[in-house]
């Protein structure tokens, strides 16, 4: 059976319609995420800090960065999210005013390569929490598993 013209049109017009609203959903979809990651990266830079001593500030953040260190460390035989959990707790309230510090030392080269050496510390030491917990631990218990059993006296 032969489609009659107007019923041919009509699939066309149809088929138009529909292929029009789905690129609208994805182009706008599209514009969304961009506008999204694009103010995600811009918008720190047009913000407003509270004037925060530079030095003061670096200090904080890398005593923040030790003491989480030892948070973490402090839990030996704990699950990887507990002892991550630990040392990102431990890292505040300094680390929640970051970007302040940053803003503060942006200008000066010797305090920004600071600033850049501390926070590339943070995530050195969040990386050794990960393997500590997932590498480290599990052959402490081996050891101990085997010193209570087959070296025991």
């Amino acid at each position: 059976m032969d489609p009659s013209v107007g019923e041919r049109t009509a699939r066309q017009r149809g088929r138009r319609v529909v292929m029009t609203a789905y690129y609208v959903v994805v182009v706008a979809f599209i514009a969304i995420g961009a506008l999204n990651i694009t103010w995600q990266v811009w918008a720190p830079r047009f913000r407003s800090y509270p004037p925060v001593d530079c030095r003061a500030g670096l200090q904080s953040l890398a005593e923040a960065v030790l003491r989480a260190q030892r948070a973490a460390a402090r839990l030996s035989d704990a699950s990887e999210d507990t002892a991550l959990a630990e040392f990102r707790g431990a890292l505040l309230p300094e680390w929640d005013g970051f970007d302040a510090v940053a803003a503060s030392c942006r200008a000066q080269a010797g305090f920004s390569a600071a600033l850049d050496a501390i926070y590339r510390l943070r995530y050195a030491e969040e990386r050794a929490v990960r393997r500590e917990t997932n590498q480290l631990t599990p052959l402490r218990r081996k050891v101990d598993h085997i010193l209570e059993r087959e070296l025991a006296p």
